[in-house]
């Protein structure tokens, strides 16, 4: 798995996809620290979490478009289905590639928290707990679209279908404002990654979302080893 994450990590950097991305994370997310935080003069970066997230739905299939469709297209991904690594440790390697990209501008945006500790009171477990859940939420991101990548050869198709499911779990949330059904209600905003994230904003840990988080992000991974299992038995 190691070897493939390396080789997942550096492709990302070598086909300057890495330094894109990385461009638009902070350039989006540097916006909106001055907007959100700075314009407003607020020590709480719930607000800029909350525009970060719906941005978020739209670059971060960049990092997942190409990581199965692009093998696929080009015919590398015979090596790796007659390779002696497991199934599991293929998926895993991209996955944590695409991962390890978005944890290193995560890493930079620290940079934020430390303004704010600087020049006032840093509400630091609202803090902690808006970044873990900001994480969490784009491992769930990041395993639909490798699951969407290794249904099809092309990175289009991917990054639309990635696009169209991401859409769709925001309109649950959305719809749901509309539902007099309180049970209904409920179970919309259940299946809405997105709602799920303002668990994390009251500065108290709860571990409700965050197995949320993790079962679903284990349910697409899982979903797309199956895909890639199947075309290894055939």
């Amino acid at each position: 798995m190691k070897a493939i994450f390396n080789r997942e990590f550096n492709s990302y950097f070598t086909s300057m996809l890495g330094y894109v991305f990385l461009t638009i994370f902070l350039l989006l997310t540097g916006v909106m620290f001055y907007l959100v935080n700075i314009g407003y003069m607020t020590a709480s970066m719930t607000g800029f979490f909350a525009s970060v997230n719906r941005f978020a739905l739209f670059f971060l299939p960049l990092l997942t478009m190409r990581l199965f469709s692009e093998d696929r297209k080009l015919k590398t991904d015979q090596l790796l289905i007659t390779s002696p690594v497991s199934t599991w440790e293929i998926v895993l390697g991209k996955f944590f590639a695409a991962f390890g990209v978005l944890m290193t501008g995560v890493v930079i945006t620290l940079i934020y928290p430390c303004v704010i500790a600087a020049h006032g009171s840093l509400p630091l477990a609202e803090t902690i707990n808006c970044y873990i859940g900001f994480i969490l939420l784009c491992s769930v991101i990041l395993a639909i679209g490798a699951f969407m990548s290794s249904l099809t050869e092309s990175q289009i198709i991917a990054a639309a279908a990635t696009y169209g499911a991401l859409i769709f779990t925001v309109l649950l949330g959305s719809v749901s404002s509309y539902v007099s059904n309180e049970t209904l209600v409920n179970i919309l905003l259940w299946l809405s990654p997105i709602q799920r994230f303002s668990d994390f904003t009251l500065g108290i840990m709860n571990f409700e979302p965050i197995i949320y988080y993790l079962s679903l992000t284990g349910l697409f991974l899982f979903f797309t080893t199956m895909v890639f299992e199947n075309r290894r038995l055939r």
